[in-house]
């Protein structure tokens, strides 16, 4: 499965460009939901977490069983931080660095992809269980991009 996964995070960055060129631009910024992020805010998040990701999957490939913090977006950056954000610049950056992370992930061994690490979030957690958690964060927030674009109001999930 893990080549399966590698490929859905090769494409992510062409699918999320393609989705995002779809989406009339005055639409990008809406907070079409109360206290939930926008379109603009959804793609940003994928390259702003990047950095994250390729520290993780470094530590999984230089220790034996890391021990990992959680990542809590928004606690460390102001809320409007991810709207400030040049949404061009950080598809160019989401491309950009998943390139780089696939090519790092190539030279991942069974034993790599095997290590197993401490997280306070989860009961457990390996290179692998994280491969298949950023294939579906992807997803996730693609999703949600297409859901506050094409969902009538009256069918759009309410903040609870």
């Amino acid at each position: 499965m893990i080549s399966t996964f590698l490929s859905q995070m090769q494409q992510a960055p062409a699918i999320l460009k393609d989705l995002i060129s779809k989406i009339p631009p005055h639409l990008h910024k809406q907070r079409r939901i109360p206290n939930k992020w926008s379109i603009h805010e959804h793609a940003c998040h994928l390259a702003d977490v990047h950095s994250m990701m390729i520290e993780r999957f470094q530590r999984f490939k230089n220790e034996k069983n890391p021990v990992f913090e959680p990542f809590l977006p928004g606690t460390s950056v102001s809320d409007d931080h991810l709207m400030e954000m040049n949404l061009a610049t950080a598809l160019d950056q989401f491309e950009k660095e998943r390139e780089e992370l696939n090519r790092f992930l190539e030279s991942f061994t069974e034993d790599d992809w095997a290590n197993t690490a401490t997280h306070p979030e989860y009961l457990q957690y390996s290179a692998e269980i994280f491969l298949r958690h950023i294939m579906m964060h992807d997803h996730l927030h693609m999703y949600r991009i297409e859901e506050l674009w094409l969902t009538t109001d009256a069918y759009l999930p309410t903040a609870k």
